[in-house]
This record gives C-alpha cells, structure tokens and sequence, in this order.
C-alpha cells in the first residue's frame, strides 16, 4: 500500500472506529433519555440537512483547503460527542447534530476528492472497494465494543472514548501534517467552477450538472433517500427487538458483517468486467426484496436473517454507483465528489422527512421500510 492510501484509509478508519463504537448508539441514548421516535427523527434531519446546506454553499473553501476542511471536520466530531455527554433536553437534540453535520460535509467532500485523485480508472472499482470497506468492516467490531462499555459503564464513558479518538485522528492528521504532499498536486478548477452563486437580488443555486445521465443521479437520491430511513430505522427497531444495547450491539455487527462480505471482490471483478450497472442493478434488486421481508417481519429471527441480506445487497451500490460517476467525469473527478455529496444528501433529508411524516400519521415504522424498499427497487434502472 503507497502512503497515500495508507494515510487515507489510516484516518477514515479513526473516524470510522469513533462512529460505530459510539454513534452507533447515538438515537438510542436519546431514546433512553426521554426523547420519541419524532424527536429522534429530527435530530437525524438535521444532521443530514446541514451537510446539504454546507455542499451547495460552501464547497469552493472545503475543496480549496482540504486540509483544515478535515482537521476542522475531526474537531466538530469531537465536539459533536462531548455534546452528547452533557447535554439534555431539547439542547440535546437540536445542537449535537449541527456539529456532527459539519463533519459530514467538512470531511466527506475533500475526503472523497482526495480519494478519487489517487485511484486510475484501470483499478479504481477495487481500490473505492477497499475504502468502501473500511466502515462495514470496523462495524462487525465496534458496536460489540461499544455495547459492552454501555453495560459496563455508561453513555457518557462511551462518548468520551469516541470524542478521545477523534482528537487522535485530529493529531494524525494536523500533527503529522499528512496532506501536506498532497496539496501541490490537487488542481481543482473544475470543481470550483462547478458551483455558482449569483447574488443578484436573491440567492441563486446553479449546480452544474453536466455530463452525468438522469439515471445515476436519480439512484444516487434514491440511495440517500434509503439511507435517510435505514439511519433512523433501523437503530430504533432493531432496539425493539433486542431490548438491551449489549444485544443491540450484535445485530448491528452481524448487518455490518454481511455489508462487508465480496465488497472488495466485487470491486475487483467489476474492473474486469466493466459493467458496474449490472452489479448496482442485482444489489438494488435483492435489495429491495429483503428489506420488504424486514418491513413485515414478525419474530427478531426474521428481522435479522432479512436485514442481514439485505445489508449484503445493498452493499453492492455505493463504492459501484460513485465508481460509475467518476467514470463518466475523468477529467472532472472532483465535480463528481460534488455531485454525489449533493444528491445522496439530498435524499437522505428527503428520507428523513418520509420518517417523521410516516409517524405524525400514525403508521408505524415497517411503512418507512417499504418506502426505502421502493427506493432501492428505483435504483434498478441505472445503466
């Protein structure tokens, strides 16, 4: 591994480590503290609707310094758990997720143009693979971990250890001054240019858009519209079944394992076969019918063998679907950063609404499946 790669996948496993042991647990805690499933529901919102905001608004000054962008990223995450340690009530729910929204947008962005820039297209389906790799495989670990210090302690010791190895990871990255090789080599015009702002009278939003089909954009929405439901659902009925965090704890990690499983040989046959839709349309497929025997699923051992497939086939269309993008933007691989961050955060507030409108009407939450069911099964038509 070049020490490019090395220094990437380094700090996204960090921060990767701080999220699953921790985040993980994030919308129980609220739970447990008094909050419903709408006030849950909006915490979520929120942390999906300020990364949209950021990407449309602020993204020529997240690229252009990407270094900080990332150091000020892992000190918002930080900061995002000592929140969660010590506040409550409202301030609990409404403040928490801005902080841990800024990190999305601060890290995600120049993060992923970073990681584009070091990938050719020769190889690039098994290298996003190996990146794509690193959340779902630190997942069948951490929530364990996570688990076990929520019974042998508490929340609050839990979130401290998170907020701990963020600062780490912020001492990596500022400390060793690892992008420092990187910043003579990244030129992003195209991605700078690729964001318009006109303040004439009002503001005007003027994405450039071209040279990407309607399909993956369409199923790049459709992806965080499942997103926007699986953040908050799944956590939430997963609870219900398990009935404790330590037991919580295993289902989660036995989804993450089945998310891991044939990611990177899939990236690497698709580099071969150059058909990556094929591999995004059979993911959404299978997709689509497990998580619909989720949505109905009556007993916690039909709930775990349905959400554990479908884990697995949804696995299949992220690194695959932002794979596609960049392929159809070679020469403009930041812009396709861009428009992914766009899109997928988009449908994540777009899913998220579906959620706390699904609850103010009084349906319950196996609706909100069948909905992120409905939008896997549009994903089908990417080509």
């Amino acid at each position: 591994m070049s020490h490019r790669h090395f220094t990437l996948v380094v700090t996204q496993t960090l921060v990767a480590l701080s999220n699953t042991l921790a985040n993980t647990f994030a919308l129980i805690y609220l739970y447990k503290s008094g909050a419903d499933y709408i006030q849950c529901s909006l915490f979520v919102l929120i942390s999906v609707l300020v990364p949209t905001v950021l990407v449309a608004f602020a993204s020529r000054p997240l690229v252009r310094n990407f270094g900080e962008a990332i150091e000020t990223a892992l000190l918002f995450l930080a900061a995002y758990y000592v929140a969660l340690m010590f506040l409550d009530g409202w301030y609990l729910v409404l403040l928490p997720p801005i902080l841990f929204g800024v990190y999305m947008a601060a890290f995600w962005v120049p993060y992923n143009a970073l990681v584009m820039h070091v990938t050719s297209r020769k190889k690039r389906g098994a290298i996003v693979g190996v990146y794509f790799l690193i959340f779902p495989l630190v997942s069948t670990i951490a929530p364990l971990l996570g688990g076990l210090v929520i019974g042998a302690s508490s929340y609050q010791v839990l979130f401290g250890i998170a907020a701990a190895i963020s600062i780490a990871n912020l001492v990596f990255v500022a400390g060793l001054k690892i992008f420092t090789t990187f910043r003579e080599r990244i030129i992003v015009p195209e991605l700078l240019q690729s964001l318009k702002i006109h303040l004439v009278g009002r503001l005007n939003i003027d994405l450039d858009l071209k040279g990407v089909d309607w399909r993956i954009k369409s199923a790049l929405l459709a992806e965080g519209i499942q997103d926007g439901i699986f953040w908050i659902v799944v956590p939430l009925v997963s609870f219900e079944f398990a009935k404790n965090e330590v037991t919580l704890s295993g289902y989660l990690s036995l989804f993450a394992f089945w998310g891991a499983v044939m990611t990177v040989a899939l990236g690497y046959l698709s580099d071969r076969l150059k058909d990556r839709a094929y591999i995004v349309r059979v993911g959404a497929a299978f997709g689509t019918v497990s998580v619909m025997f989720a949505a109905y699923a009556q007993s916690a051992e039909e709930y775990l063998s349905a959400m554990s497939m479908a884990f697995f086939w949804i696995a299949m269309i992220p690194s695959f679907l932002f794979t596609m993008l960049v392929d159809k933007l070679e020469r403009f691989k930041r812009k396709g950063v861009l428009i992914r961050e766009f899109f997928l955060d988009a449908g994540r507030c777009i899913g998220v609404l579906v959620v706390i409108l699904t609850l103010l009407s009084g349906a319950g939450l196996g609706l909100t499946l069948t909905i992120a069911a409905i939008a896997l099964a549009s994903i089908i038509v990417v080509k």
